[in-house]
């Protein structure tokens, strides 16, 4: 059985490049910029982790995933935080259960900072999330496609 470990990205942390790789060719709709200044983005993002987080999943040692805690959306339409944000799982790793570890985990550092509220949006994975205890609460058109606004409480 493999054997997944999440833990936070840190300063200097090896896995950050495999990280803003996969952010900027999965999320280039959203983040608009190279890899390179991803990881510039990223490693800033990764200085302060008072109420933000970048977590890495490994699958048998080998890096396989990364999700985000933020604050905010780009451009959010809704006034809600904080937010599970670009959630990936490399496709040679996806169906393995590395995108619910990074999910249980990002919702335990929210639970960790005391939020009782988790928000993300998502494009096309609503009946993912669902699987996952999520709720839709929103329906709306962002930059051109339908989005679904989902909400996790999170109890302890």
């Amino acid at each position: 059985m493999p054997q997944i470990q999440v833990f936070a990205l840190q300063p200097a942390s090896p896995e950050i490049a495999d990280c803003a790789r996969w952010r900027a060719e999965a999320f280039s709709h959203v983040l608009e910029r190279t890899a390179q200044a991803e990881q510039d983005s990223l490693e800033a993002f990764i200085s302060d982790q008072s109420d933000q987080v970048a977590l890495v999943a490994s699958r048998d040692g080998i890096p396989a995933g990364t999700c985000l805690l933020v604050r905010s959306e780009p451009e959010p339409v809704h006034p809600v935080s904080p937010w599970l944000a670009g959630l990936y799982v490399v496709p040679s790793h996806r169906r393995h259960g590395i995108g619910q570890a990074l999910v249980s985990a990002i919702e335990e550092q929210a639970r960790q900072r005391g939020h009782r509220r988790l928000y993300l949006y998502t494009h096309h994975a609503a009946a993912y999330y669902r699987r996952l205890g999520w709720t839709a609460t929103d329906q709306v058109d962002w930059k051109g496609s339908p989005t679904t606004l989902m909400v996790r409480d999170l109890t302890p």
